[in-house]
């Protein structure tokens, strides 16, 4: 899906939030991968990692209570941003060695630019809701905050947050990981709740103002969906998988339908035991 995100971008999107050629072009042609990627390790060796200190006695989440969510997408995409550049990376064969370098950039640049344009969704208020997006500020403003690796730059009366050292991106993601991690460890609500408050959740509704104008002239959606591929088991006569077929629908609203039949036994059963 990531890569079809990025073909389906129009290339207007890329220019008008980059703040040079080159992040242009390693936007264009690493984008799509680079993202993949760093998805793929927030979900396999983020949200698979971590301990939780002996003391805590409870479980994170009825500690850390409205904050946890939030604060553990941020430690995922920490975990994420922080072995990209790792070398292991290239022995496994996921990128090039030639590559890598180019790889990481765009990620950490895209990062760096979507904390600016993810306001355009936001178009009432000057406050974040939704997690992954608080996520992502307070990462960004973090860094803004407590290192040299983002400059906020301004050309033409336009906003740009700029990745200018991915030495000081990674040393400062790593700084900010082992603090995210103790606060998921020791449960520490008051420390989350301060972070998210400082970093995450509040935002210039003039910069979000900007933002709007910027995407509403190049004719931008603030959302996209996508129709999934229709994946169907088949099986021998004993019932074992043995293919499965791929079909691509082309018809939204009744996969959505799909979908919402697909689940309806699991959410009543869920209500049922409240």
């Amino acid at each position: 899906m990531n890569e079809a995100y990025d073909r389906s971008t129009d290339p207007g999107f890329r220019s008008e939030f980059s703040w040079s050629p080159d992040e242009i072009s390693r936007a264009k042609a690493w984008g799509g991968f680079s993202h993949e990627l760093a998805t793929d390790l927030h979900e396999v060796i983020g949200h698979a990692s971590g301990r939780m200190g002996e003391a805590l006695g409870r479980p994170p989440q009825a500690a850390l209570k409205e904050q946890y969510s939030a604060l553990e997408e941020s430690r995922a995409d920490l975990v994420a941003l922080y072995f990209l550049p790792d070398p292991k990376i290239v022995e496994m064969g996921l990128v090039a060695r030639e590559d890598h370098e180019d790889v990481v950039l765009a990620e950490y640049e895209s990062y760096a630019r979507a904390a600016l344009v993810q306001l355009r969704r936001v178009r009432e208020g000057s406050t974040i809701e939704e997690d992954h997006m608080r996520n992502r500020q307070m990462i960004v403003h973090w860094l803004l905050a407590n290192t040299t690796a983002i400059e906020r730059r301004t050309r033409e009366a336009k906003t740009f947050y700029v990745m200018v050292d991915a030495r000081a991106f990674r040393d400062g993601v790593a700084r900010l990981l082992a603090e995210v991690q103790r606060i998921k460890s020791e449960g520490d609500y008051e420390a989350a709740r301060s972070l998210f408050e400082r970093y995450g959740i509040h935002f210039d509704p003039r910069l979000r103002d900007e933002v709007v104008g910027r995407v509403d002239t190049l004719k931008l959606p603030s959302y996209t969906g996508f129709v999934q591929p229709r994946l169907e088991a088949e099986t021998d006569g004993n019932g074992a998988i043995r293919d499965v077929k791929i079909s691509y629908p082309r018809d939204l609203t009744r996969q959505m339908l799909e979908y919402a039949d697909a689940t309806r036994a699991s959410r009543e059963q869920l209500q049922s035991q409240r």
